[in-house]
């Protein structure tokens, strides 16, 4: 989980760079310059309702996802000297379950990025802010600049889903769809075969 922790605070620095505008037009304090400030990423992420949740849906994924890998791992020690065949199932729902960890990430981080974004401009324009920049790549700054407490409390106040981005017929059971679409094409295959031509009878006499 801090893997994902660091993923999603990237990702908000990238959207903190993002979220600047030309300081010529920009806001500026009572001296002129522009007025800026600061947030930490990695804290908004931590301490946010929306990061805590999404943080508790994937480690609702990872609860579900390690069973099944000892499922797995209890077939593969019971099995041995299984067919290539039966090796190959294993492997295959090995790498869907990957698969799915990978989605699911992915889903969330793309999901708080968005809502971080989006809550970095209300701010911004709110407050008459010209430019906001991680806390970690400012040298020195007075706290009165440290915006993180506020997009904390405005990322409170919005409403995220996290729901995994498969079928849940798919995720219970990764063969059940295409198994189904497999019977129903060979139901069409079969309506589409020429009904055979009955057999003649020999007119040869005996």
């Amino acid at each position: 989980m801090k893997k994902i922790i660091l993923l999603c605070a990237a990702v908000m620095c990238v959207a903190l760079i993002g979220c600047t505008q030309d300081t010529t037009t920009g806001s500026s304090d009572a001296d002129g310059s522009p007025k800026i400030a600061v947030v930490d990423p990695a804290k908004v992420f931590q301490d946010s309702k929306p990061g805590k949740d999404g943080m508790a849906y994937l480690e609702k994924v990872s609860a579900e996802v390690q069973k099944e890998f000892q499922d797995l791992q209890q077939k593969a020690a019971q099995g041995k000297g299984q067919s290539p065949e039966s090796v190959n199932d294993i492997q295959a729902k090995v790498a869907k379950i990957q698969e799915r960890v990978t989605a699911e990430q992915q889903m969330v981080v793309n999901k708080l990025n968005e809502l971080f974004q989006k809550v970095l401009e209300k701010y911004r324009n709110e407050k008459g802010v010209a430019v906001v920049i991680p806390a970690e790549q400012a040298l020195s700054y007075d706290a009165s600049a440290d915006a993180t407490a506020d997009i904390v409390a405005m990322m409170d106040k919005e409403d995220v889903t996290f729901e995994t981005p498969m079928p849940a017929l798919e995720k219970e059971n990764p063969g059940a769809v295409k198994q189904g679409e497999t019977k129903a094409d060979d139901a069409k295959k079969d309506a589409a075969k020429p009904e055979a031509a009955p057999e003649k009878k020999s007119d040869a006499k005996q």
